[in-house]
């Protein structure tokens, strides 16, 4: 394939030869090596290394905002290990601090990138070392604005990827995509081969010159792509003329061109070069920049940006082939062989007969596509022929063993580490200032205690709001002790609330971790709250994107609301659970009662109006209550408490009246009540409910007490009446309104006859729920039904009144010795004594 691509300058346009002459005499009049690669690309990274190691340069150039160039001892230290990334901020750090949004950058380093191994290989050989591309904070408005405060990469080949040529040549030769061209053309080159750099050299630039053509001026321009080649090839020239030696520049393929034709003055580089300033760049920028650890995951995250080779587990691995005896056909082998085990070891069972099957297969098809050894989507192919069994079995989002499998081999797991003593990457600064504004202490690690009046003290809202971010981020640096909980649901009738924090390394290691999401604190909390919301949407659950609604608020981002709200609207449309929209309707209405705490302005009564449709959802599922069984109706029971409290909030929060939604509700409420054949659980508490709110006689149009609450408990204690019917009516009484039978002396009468008419056994079978239904009283409650229970029975209430720790499973043992007990005395002529009296 290299001798067609060298063969092909002679049917390529006339800018194009004339272009390859001028690459060849840079390099061999002038001593200027223009090494075109392709990020994180094996194959470029060996060709870079046999190239220092031959010419002994005196100036190793490589392309990256050149403030980077004040990072060199700290990328040069030995202590410093890939994968590793320099991470820039489009503003300036006191903008940071207040909260502006910018966009973040990564340049990332593998052990195996192309750069890496020319700025150790320059080192190594006392060369000149130097970043000769713009500072990032000058990439124009345009390109800022693509992503806002998101992190993107630095080495961006999105023109490669996107290039007419590229697409057309990957379909001629069989290719799925240009990656898999890339690796066909280049990285399937045995390692002898590599080391004959300029053959690799010139066949990057004759692959990326052909791109480039699909790309007009104007374009390269609004990107800022000629910008950029403009300063690169400045600073190129700087160093040329100044240098005692070889030059060797090592930037992304693209670019080549647009180098060559700027340096040697041809008229088609007349472009770039009438964008340097007539006075040129002056000294190098000095933009703040931070060396932070990074790993493969990101790495292999960020190609979504353009950040280079995709897989960084596997090229990691051909990189080492490389510099391995058994070279790079070895480790296809090897990489079948991990991902069987790796997916053995999780449960998925492949045999050895399998691994060996796909080595076999693997090698087949790299022949077929006349590669040397298999390449990446050989393996990949190879792994679906031969170990696939199901379709969802590569999906590692699903945990399935195969696809994790995969993921770790391919994606890698490698974790870089960066010399102590370097600057702190933005978000640190970020934290560190605003605790200190706050006049929060992070001069040490020791754990300090806050206490907040948020309702009251604006100071102190703007320190819950700092803390309640920080906690959601998960730094590890804040927790809530006590006080109203607007997300949890929980203590909002307290008014102080109690934090504690303490500023540590792990807060500054969490920070470094969540910088690849954003800019800023609130940049990373938005994309955390995106990614919920889209976990959300598929849950279809209210009270979860109520949640994040209530997330969203605490944390001061009241401008995201929106979208949060429509989310919660379509929700409510497809929620089939009764709990969840209660649970999150509930929420939303405690968050617009502290709407003047929490700043709502006018986002409260959007939030109001979205509870009064919930209700409307929720009457339409009241029916869905009646069948409640045995399973079930605890959480039916407690699902009516919950929504009985919803409809008096909004109702005192104005939304009332004929036709409301409250109303709505309670039609659909009694409904289920008189309903005989729904859940006696369900129609008990809804019996109680009517009562406590003196509607259920008026419903019924009969006077008061007719078929009233003590009517209704004494018909379903009747004799003949279906015990545990009864028990269960009795405790969903007791679930809605425990008081009842304390405060209501009819209650309790008709409770106390009921139970005594019951027989022996039925009473013995309908125990275990009777003893539920009166754990709903408080113990003063309990107590007081004891005495009460004492003197109908004429005993001592503290005889009544005591614990006993033994277990339900106990209880029923017991009763069985004790039926056996009465059996073996009524058999014997002393079943008088069973029955306490005498013969």
């Amino acid at each position: 394939m290299a001798v067609a691509l060298r063969a092909a300058w002679g049917a390529a346009p006339p800018r194009l030869r004339q272009a390859a002459h001028d690459f060849a005499l840079l390099r061999e009049r002038d001593g200027v090596h223009l090494v075109g690669v392709r990020h994180h690309s094996p194959a470029c990274a060996v060709a870079v290394a046999a190239l220092v190691a031959e010419v002994r340069p005196s100036v190793v150039l490589v392309e990256g905002p050149e403030e980077y160039t004040r990072l060199l001892p700290a990328l040069l230290d030995e202590r410093t290990v890939p994968p590793v990334a320099v991470l820039s901020l489009a503003g300036d750090l006191a903008d940071a601090a207040g909260g502006g949004v910018r966009a973040a950058g990564f340049y990332p380093l593998a052990r195996y990138s192309p750069e890496w191994v020319a700025l150790r290989a320059g080192h190594a050989a006392g060369a000149e070392l130097a970043f000769v591309d713009s500072p990032w904070g000058e990439r124009t408005a345009e390109e800022d604005d693509e992503r806002g405060a998101a992190a993107r990469t630095v080495l961006a080949e999105r023109h490669l990827a996107h290039s007419r040529t590229v697409a057309r040549l990957a379909e001629r030769l069989g290719c799925r995509d240009h990656d898999e061209l890339w690796d066909h053309l280049f990285e399937a080159r045995e390692t002898a081969r590599l080391h004959d750099w300029r053959e690799l050299v010139d066949d990057v630039f004759a692959w990326a010159a052909l791109a480039r053509l699909d790309y007009e001026d104007e374009a390269l321009a609004a990107d800022g792509s000629l910008d950029r080649e403009a300063r690169m090839s400045a600073r190129v020239a700087e160093h040329a003329a100044r240098a005692d030696g070889p030059v060797v520049v090592v930037t992304g393929a693209f670019h080549t061109l647009a180098l060559v034709e700027a340096l040697v003055g041809s008229e088609h580089g007349a472009t770039v070069v009438a964008r340097r300033p007539a006075d040129g760049y002056g000294d190098l920028a000095d933009a703040p920049a931070w060396l932070v650890r990074y790993d493969d995951e990101r790495l292999d995250a960020l190609r979504g940006y353009g950040a280079g080779m995709p897989a960084p587990g596997y090229y990691d691995r051909l990189w080492a082939a490389h510099h391995d005896p058994a070279g790079p056909a070895a480790a296809a082998a090897g990489v079948l062989v991990d991902v069987g085990r790796g997916a053995s070891e999780r449960g998925a069972l492949v045999s050895v007969a399998q691994s060996q099957a796909a080595v076999e297969h693997a090698h087949r098809l790299a022949a077929l596509r006349e590669r040397p050894w298999p390449c990446r989507t050989d393996l990949l192919d190879a792994i679906t022929s031969c170990y696939v069994k199901d379709p969802d079995d590569l999906d590692a989002a699903g945990d399935r063993p195969l696809g994790l499998a995969v993921a770790e081999v391919f994606a890698g797991r490698a974790l870089g580490d960066v010399a102590p003593g370097g600057a702190a990457p933005p978000l640190v600064e970020e934290a560190r200032a605003r605790a200190r504004a706050l006049r929060l202490d992070v001069s040490d690690a020791v754990p300090r205690t806050v206490r907040l009046d948020a309702r009251r003290r604006a100071a102190h809202r703007d320190r819950r709001r700092f803390l309640a971010l920080c906690a959601f981020l998960e730094l590890g640096f804040a927790r809530r002790v006590s006080g109203p909980d607007h997300v949890a649901g929980r203590g909002l009738g307290l008014v102080l609330e109690e934090w504690t924090y303490a500023w540590t390394p792990l807060v500054e290691a969490r920070l470094v971790e969540l910088s690849h999401r954003g800019a800023t604190l609130e940049a990373v909390a938005v994309a955390l709250l995106d990614d919920a919301r889209d976990r959300a949407r598929e849950e279809r659950s209210s009270d979860a994107v109520a949640r994040l609604v209530a997330q969203c608020v605490v944390v001061g981002l009241p401008e995201r609301l929106p979208p949060l709200v429509a989310l919660v609207r379509s929700t409510l449309d497809v929620d089939p659970s009764l709990a969840s929209v209660v649970a999150g309707m509930r929420r939303l209405v405690a968050l617009w009662r502290a709407r003047v705490e929490l700043e709502l302005g006018d986002h409260a009564e959007a939030l109001l109006d979205l509870a009064e449709q919930g209700l409307a959802t929720a009457a339409y599922l009241v029916p869905d209550l009646a069948a409640a069984d045995a399973t079930t109706q605890d959480d039916a029971l407690a699902s009516l408490v919950a929504l009985r409290s919803l409809v008096r909030d909004v109702r005192g929060a104005g939304r009332d009246g004929p036709g409301s939604a409250a109303a709505t509700v309670g039609q659909a409420l009694a409904l289920v009540r008189e309903d005989a054949d729904a859940s006696p659980a369900v129609r008990g508490a809804l019996t109680a409910f009517a009562a406590v709110d003196d509607e259920l006689d008026d419903e019924l149009g009969g006077e008061p007490g007719d078929r009233g609450l003590v009517e209704r408990v004494r018909a379903q204690l009747a004799p003949g009446a279906d015990p545990v019917a009864a028990t269960a009516f009795l405790g969903g009484v007791l679930r809605a309104a425990p008081d009842l039978l304390l405060h209501t002396p009819e209650m309790f009468d008709a409770v106390d006859e009921g139970l005594r008419g019951l027989d022996e056994d039925a009473f013995r079978a309908v125990l275990p729920d009777l003893r539920r239904a009166f754990t709903w009283l408080r113990p003063t409650e309990t107590h007081r039904l004891a005495e009460r229970v004492a003197a109908r029975t004429g005993t001592r209430a503290d005889a009544l009144d005591r614990r006993v720790h033994v277990s339900e499973d106990d209880l029923r043992a017991a009763l069985v010795v004790e039926r056996e007990l009465v059996a073996v005395l009524e058999r014997d002529g002393l079943g008088a004594w069973a029955r306490g009296s005498a013969s």
